[in-house]
């Protein structure tokens, strides 16, 4: 399943818009959480994750504005969603786990 990287906030606003039906998975990996959502309680938990991208925008003054965070699969059609934290940064070959997925159900990643 490939993924598009998604650099600007108001464009993933776009992208949650978008969301219509279906049961949601929300997975926090490093709480340890996940819980089925309706479209309206995911499209709330990921309004939620953008704010903390934006909150880490804008305290690490070292960090560009265009680091990537949210990840998605079809953008016209979004069915999961992969978001990284902060710890996800630096100079590894490869990313480390997400630190939420949001999916449909269905669609185990």
């Amino acid at each position: 399943m490939r993924f598009y990287g998604i650099p600007s906030e108001n464009r993933v606003e776009e992208i949650i818009a978008d969301i219509k039906e279906g049961v949601w998975v929300y997975e926090d990996l490093k709480g340890q959480v996940r819980q089925e959502l309706s479209p309206e309680e995911v499209k709330e938990k990921l309004k939620e994750i953008l704010e903390q991208v934006r909150e880490w925008k804008g305290s690490f003054t070292t960090m560009s504005q265009n680091t990537i965070f949210v990840f998605v699969h079809e953008p016209s059609e979004p069915k999961a969603f992969k978001i990284y934290d902060t710890s996800s940064l630096g100079c590894s070959t490869e990313l480390t786990p997400p630190r939420w997925k949001v999916y449909l159900k269905g669609m185990e990643l």
